[in-house]
């Protein structure tokens, strides 16, 4: 029998032969990732699952387990058995590529083509690609689980540590749900306000009444709010440990943490998203409503209201649902913050018994005004943070940390005053140093989250004097410099993959450099202006891509190591210039136009990141992709919106605006889907050709009504484009703006003699195309106001009634109806159920085929009784047909 405190051999050898396969095709992958840029991507893939596994590695066969963590042996098992077939897949990749050494493939690519050479082929890669993601899903899970044990090791808080290792395996719902939800993870931020509770501090909070009033009364609802920096997170992750110990099989427990740092935890959407995810390893039924949901927005997220909607159904069916939310403030205060509280009030409006909602923020106007505060009962629905529990707990964290750091031994019995000035003075504002204003300036309006190395390179750039890259400055202490230069108002995290990453220590730090209120105190010299400090970031960017060992030297993975800021220079310094103040953006707009201009450096920023070839790649674009066709500097300064770069060169240039090259054919189509009015203006002014054909798109008016740019389809129709010039996904620019539900252009078109009957396209005519794609009733009416067929055969889904059926469309099948809608017409594909593919059409085969398959009853009841056959049905369908006549009463 083996050690029940020791992972299973088994799983130990699936571990070790993981590894294995895994660095074998990272090694090999790694030798070709100079070569293309999705060989670069699945390198890097490769190398994180590699990084994963050698840390999961050491683990299991260093650490000694303690009987309470028998969970995470299993979780680690489960993690890896889960893995056991993907596993199996990345070793049989191993065992082929074995059979040819990598040169030999390189040999065998030239010859028969690169892409077509196995290794390098595209659904190779893309498969490949999967495979590694699903692996490292699985694996994060036992990482999570170990990581949140340690946390929870610190503090003795055995069973929550149990409890949130069950709940983080709500992972194991079906990967297509999981990539559709794109439900933020938000145990990040619960393990990051974890690892800050000092022990024994918030009791006061869990053990008062206010709490446990929330906790067993029915329809509860609680806010704790106080200043920033205050350790709401704290008690609020504090609180989420408390409520989990409540868990049983008909009590459900949900959290998330708003983030400013996050843009993908700032709005309703995401909260809502959140929730749902973990709700789906708690509610059996859950995860089939949600994949119907799924199904029936076409993959696309769902509106607010409706993911409101099935959070209320989930509320519904538990005897107790406990939510928790920290951080309402860290949503910006604009409209996300505003649907925010909506959905905060909503759920409070619902009046369900068995919902209890804790909420936590600062105490600021919107916030008060929208929970109402004044009808609120201190003590039972508020609780204010202000109060001399919290000073305690801040007393007892200060004496902690003063009575064990080394630094502060020496200090003998002055650590008792120590203490006492720091309890006294922890909410005031920390003297800034003068070298602290560039790093807080960087982490304020970075375009992402920085590393160590890229800060201290950044660093290095003289943007005043010098005006260059400046070796003599650069800081040699790494991390600890930076520290020492903000002391309190930074902190080092570890990043996603594995870096340093520098983070400005709380919201509330950031809030006051950008606000009004430092420009009339002692740090008013620290105050930030947007504008400015963008168009000194990108003159720092510029600067750094002019260094010549990017130039001159061939670039690779150790060189950018070397030159750590030269990705993020070479990625964001035109999003910066673009949000300069006027009198930064002119002065360098010189250093832009050389840059674009002189093919040297052109190339070797394009090298670092071209952002017209996947632009969300992070791999290094090789030598041979400059081809004669690279694109201009024209369509660079077009594709990036920079309309005044533009204008300057245009007018001291003999440069053809209509020369073609890059993803989108033409300068006039990236900068129409892009939406950059001034651009495209300029561009017509130079005489753009509106009607070229080619690029992702086919025509600039495509982009542009793809996009919804009203005016800039304006504009190129003043210019005489051909409103029906045919080609690309969606056929012409009707049907793709009419599946994007942009209504005003719809009709722009339309009054342009836009075909309503041209078929092409995966959709075939612009009826469809706006049925399958949205629920908009006026875009559908559109086109059959101009004479659209409305049995018109072809496309994706056969016909607009059998969309419309399938995706639960009521008004629109009514209205199809209307205007004499065949209800047993078929044609298009098959659903792959074994059906005689002579016999039934469309993906669905007919409406009523599409309406049941998805149990839309009242749709089946309208096509019933407008005389739909239900003889030649699926099996399948008839069934499901059968039982809902019988759900109807029929």
């Amino acid at each position: 029998m083996g050690d029940p405190l020791s992972v299973a051999a088994s799983v130990a050898g699936l571990l070790s032969l993981g590894l294995k396969s895994t660095e074998s095709l990272y090694d090999y992958y790694t030798a070709c990732r100079d070569q293309r840029q999705d060989l670069a991507k699945i390198a890097d893939q490769l190398g994180g699952l590699f990084e994963s596994l050698q840390i999961l590695d050491q683990i299991v066969h260093t650490r000694k387990w303690q009987p309470t963590e028998q969970s995470i042996i299993r979780s680690i098992e489960e993690s890896l058995t889960r893995s056991e077939d993907t596993i199996h897949v990345l070793q049989a990749e191993v065992d082929k590529f074995k059979k040819e050494s990598t040169d030999n493939w390189k040999k065998k690519a030239l010859v028969v083509g690169r892409r077509a050479a196995y290794p390098f082929k595209r659904s190779t890669l893309e498969d490949l690609g999967d495979d590694v993601n699903d692996f490292r899903d699985n694996l994060s899970i036992a990482l999570q689980a170990l990581q949140l044990k340690e946390h929870q090791n610190t503090q003795g808080d055995i069973e929550e540590v149990n409890a949130i290792v069950k709940e983080i395996q709500a992972r194991s719902v079906s990967g297509d749900l999981r990539k559709w939800l794109r439900a933020p993870d938000a145990t990040v931020n619960f393990n990051a306000a974890v690892a800050k509770r000092h022990p024994s501090t918030g009791l006061w909070l869990i053990q008062g009444s206010a709490f446990t009033t929330w906790l067993q009364q029915d329809n509860s609802f609680l806010w704790l709010h106080g200043f920033a920096g205050c350790g709401k997170s704290v008690l609020c992750s504090t609180a989420i440990q408390h409520a989990f110990r409540r868990r049983s099989a008909n009590t459900t427990v949900a959290f998330f943490f708003f983030d400013f740092r996050d843009k993908s935890k700032q709005d309703a959407s995401a909260l809502l998203r959140a929730l749902l995810f973990q709700f789906c390893g708690q509610v059996p039924a859950l995860q089939a409503d949600l994949t119907r949901l799924k199904d029936s927005y076409n993959q696309g997220t769902p509106p607010v209201l409706v993911l409101l909607e099935y959070l209320r159904q989930v509320v519904v069916g538990c005897r107790h649902t406990y939510i928790l939310v920290d951080a309402l403030d860290e949503s910006p205060m604009d409209h996300s913050r505003t649907e925010v509280l909506s959905v905060i009030d909503t759920m409070r409006q619902w009046e369900l018994p068995g919902l209890h909602l804790l909420v936590s923020s600062r105490d600021i106007s919107d916030i008060r005004d929208q929970l109402q505060f004044p009808a609120m009962k201190q003590g039972v629905e508020h609780v204010p943070l202000r109060n001399d529990n919290v000073q305690q707990d801040i007393a007892r964290f200060v004496a902690f940390q003063v009575d064990h750091d080394s630094q502060l031994l020496r200090w003998g019995d002055h650590r008792e005053k120590i203490k006492s000035y720091l309890t006294q003075h922890a909410g005031g504002v920390i003297e800034f140093q003068e070298e602290a204003r560039r790093i807080l300036s960087l982490l304020s309006y970075a375009s992402r989250p920085l590393c160590v190395s890229e800060v201290i390179e950044a660093l290095a750039v003289d943007i005043d004097d010098l005006e260059c890259y400046d070796h003599r400055s650069r800081l040699t202490g790494g991390a600890d410099d930076i520290l020492r230069i903000c002391p309190g108002l930074i902190e080092i995290i570890l990043g996603t993959y594995g870096d340093q990453e520098v983070r400005i220590a709380h919201f509330s730090v950031q809030e006051y450099l950008l606000s009004d209120r430092i420009q009339h105190g002692c740090a008013a010299d620290f105050a930030l202006s947007g504008p400015l400090q963008h168009g000194r970031i990108s003159k720092a960017c510029l600067l750094y891509l002019q260094k010549d060992e990017l130039l001159q030297q061939i670039l690779g993975p150790d060189l950018v190591k070397q030159y750590a800021f030269a990705r993020y220079a070479a990625e964001y310094w035109h999003h910066h210039y673009r949000q300069a103040d006027d009198q930064s953006a002119r002065y360098l707009s010189n250093i832009v136009s050389t840059l674009l201009t002189q093919r040297t450096r052109r190339e070797g920023w394009i090298r670092l990141h071209d952002p017209d070839h996947h632009p969300w790649a992070h791999g290094m674009r090789s030598d041979n992709i400059f081809a004669e066709n690279t694109p201009t500097a024209t369509y660079y300064a077009s594709l990036l919106g920079l309309d005044k770069v533009l204008a300057s060169h245009l007018s001291t240039s003999t440069a053809d605006v209509n020369t073609q090259g890059g993803t989108y054919g033409t300068a006039l189509q990236a900068a129409s889907a892009h939406g950059y009015e001034k651009i495209v203006q300029i561009l017509l002014d130079k005489d753009a050709n509106v009607n070229v054909q080619g690029g992702r798109y086919g025509t600039a008016l495509k982009a542009a009504s793809v996009g919804g740019y009203e005016k800039i389809v304006q504009l190129l129709l003043d210019k005489s484009a051909d409103v029906n010039a045919q080609g690309g996904k969606y056929g012409n620019a009707l049907k793709a703006t009419s599946a994007y539900g942009h209504e005003r252009i719809v009709q722009i078109l339309l009054d342009k003699g836009a075909n309503v009957n041209a078929r092409g396209g995966v959709y075939a005519y612009a009826l469809q195309a706006a049925v399958a794609t949205g629920d908009n009733e006026k875009i559908v009416q559109m086109p059959l106001d101009k004479g659209a067929n409305v049995n018109a055969q072809g496309g994706k889904y056969g016909n607009a009634l059998q969309a419309a059926s399938a995706y639960g469309r009521e008004k629109i099948v009514q209205i199809l109806l209307d205007k004499g809608a065949n209800v047993n017409a078929r044609g298009g594909m098959l659903l792959d159920k074994g059906a005689n593919v002579n016999a039934q059409g469309g993906k669905y085969g007919n409406a009523l085929q599409a309406a049941s398959a998805y149990s839309r009853e009242k749709i089946v009841q309208i096509l019933l009784d407008h005389g739909a056959d239900t003889e030649q049905l699926l099996p399948w369908v008839r069934s499901r047909l059968n039982s809902i006549i019988r759900q109807l009463g029929g």
